[in-house]
């Protein structure tokens, strides 16, 4: 239970709190304007307006009225006339698009495990035995080269299997 002294604070700390966003000018969709206004000088055409911008006030529930507050709509509001940002983004497309390949490329290799489920390794011979030539292991392969089965080295394998098993290090 809270002394009254203490419950009068926290009231009256409330109270002011919620006073000033509940004031209707936050609420509203208007843009709220300051409350001092600047003449416009003597002489002058033109249409002279102050208001201030609540795209930062967490208590403005209003449109924001200036774009470029975000990092995308500062980089897209003005690709009418701004030509020279267009190679920007077509560089950090193809960056992106070379970026997600190469990982796409490199999780499809035997030497990630990621499945953590199966006892074997990825690497091991009891597991790669039937699919070890379609796995990828140049970036760049135009004949196919490197998509061959030998069968000797097979050979080798399975006898050093049944050696390692005979052993009990398997």
């Amino acid at each position: 239970m809270l002394s009254p002294a203490l419950r009068f604070s926290v009231g009256s700390v409330l109270a002011r709190r919620w006073a000033s966003s509940a004031s209707g000018a936050m609420h509203s969709t208007a843009i709220p304007y300051s409350r001092i206004q600047l003449k416009k000088p003597a002489g002058e055409e033109g249409y002279f307006e102050y208001s201030r911008n609540p795209s930062r006030d967490p208590k403005w529930k209003g449109p924001v009225p200036q774009p470029g507050d975000l990092p995308m709509s500062y980089l897209t509001r003005r690709l009418g006339h701004a030509y020279e940002v267009y190679p920007l983004f077509f560089l950090v497309g193809v960056w992106f698009v070379a970026c997600c390949g190469i990982c796409w490329w490199s999780f499809a290799k035997i030497e990630v495990w990621l499945d953590r489920s199966q006892e074997l390794p990825p690497w091991d011979w009891e597991r790669i035995r039937t699919d070890y030539w379609k796995k990828p292991t140049v970036a760049y392969d135009p004949t196919g080269k490197m998509s061959h089965r030998c069968e000797l080295m097979e050979i080798l394998q399975d006898e050093m299997v049944q050696a390692a098993k005979k052993l009990g290090t398997r």
